[in-house]
């Protein structure tokens, strides 16, 4: 039985693909109204989804279908107000990564979550993945033994080349990092998940096309960065959207003392887990247990109904801790670029 009210705010294509399909076939949750500022993708929705409200007027839905859940999945500066004016209605809140455009506005966020007493969920997809979960299950049963190093390329294509529209993601004022924001979060946090907590950070990013169709941009389209984690462990992240020939492409090498695994994803092929063991060339496809395969179609509804589970408290994906953690990630990213120096995380001890 259906028991919460849950409102979408924000239509984009991973909210049409994924989250508005897998919340309608959640059962715990009814859709009841939806929010887009566009008149244009209005009509279009709703020739799509004839019996669901929509609205153009964020304010207007919340007091007009008073829901227990909001989710968020608008430009990342208009996570703030969203998520402030829902806290203040004692909604719950489902939001879109990364958490802001900024460590302030997140910190915004994380304090009326706190002071509203409400609860939340942060859209990291991967903690959803089942090559993703298998890995850190292997991880955590210690399958490579004491973890020594890692290494992360997060690629896509998106940006590159001038002939790219400039869209509101290359704006700092709205999106906040670029590509560092819009998969630098991903990576950034399945590091935290399986890894520990980031203590230091140098690092360097670029905007390889400043002027596009529609103006400059004013964010990054690539960053580079080393990190230490708490732990001592070194992990080198490298995230682009100017990479031609990737569309999304993910892939994840952790070495240790008792072998090595590999995690790779990439648009249109399954994702996979490799390993090694010391002596071997070369590394074994493992298949996935049954227990964390998820079939693709499937996988709307499995992802959406975890995040609700993160609000109900039944499962858990993310919450604005988490999304917090990463933003100041992020931050520090931008500074050591910024300064040429080491940072030091502001909730770590030491720095090298």
């Amino acid at each position: 039985m259906k028991t919460y009210r849950l409102a979408v705010a924000g239509l984009g294509s991973f909210t049409q693909r994924v989250l508005l399909p897998g919340l309608l076939a959640c059962e715990q949750v009814d859709v009841v109204a939806a929010f887009t500022r566009s008149q244009v993708r209005a009509a279009e929705m709703g020739s799509r989804y004839a019996a669901l409200p929509l609205y153009t007027d964020y304010a207007r839905m919340l007091d007009a279908t008073t829901p227990d859940i909001v989710l968020v999945g608008t430009p990342n500066a208009s996570h703030v107000p969203m998520t402030l004016a829902a806290a203040q209605r004692g909604c719950d809140v489902i939001c879109e990564k990364p958490l802001a455009p900024t460590l302030h506005a997140a910190e915004q966020m994380v304090a009326a979550a706190e002071s509203a007493a409400i609860r939340t969920a942060v859209n990291f997809t991967f903690r959803s993945i089942g090559a993703a979960r298998y890995a850190k299950h292997l991880l955590d049963e210690e399958r490579v033994g004491r973890i020594t190093h890692v290494s992360l390329l997060y690629l896509q294509d998106i940006r590159h080349g001038p002939d790219r529209p400039k869209v509101w993601r290359m704006e700092a004022e709205t999106a906040g990092a670029g590509a560092l924001g819009d998969v630098g979060s991903h990576a950034i946090d399945l590091v935290r998940w399986w890894c520990g907590e980031f203590a230091s950070i140098a690092s360097h990013t670029f905007t390889h096309n400043a002027q596009r169709d529609g103006g400059a941009v004013s964010n990054d389209d690539t960053a580079i960065f080393l990190a230490r984690l708490v732990s001592g462990l070194p992990v080198t992240l490298h995230v682009s959207q100017a990479a031609a020939g990737r569309s999304n492409s993910l892939r994840v090498e952790v070495y240790g003392e008792a072998g090595s695994l590999i995690f790779t994803t990439e648009r249109g092929a399954e994702p996979t887990v490799q390993v090694a063991s010391p002596g071997e060339i070369g590394f074994t496809q493992l298949p996935l247990p049954d227990e964390f395969t998820v079939a693709y179609e499937a996988f709307p509804a499995y992802h959406a109904g975890r995040l609700v589970g993160t609000i109900l408290g039944t499962d858990f994906v993310a919450d604005f801790a988490d999304g917090l953690a990463a933003q100041r990630v992020i931050a520090a990213v931008q500074r050591a670029a910024a300064d040429n120096d080491w940072v030091a995380l502001p909730h770590a001890e030491g720095s090298p």
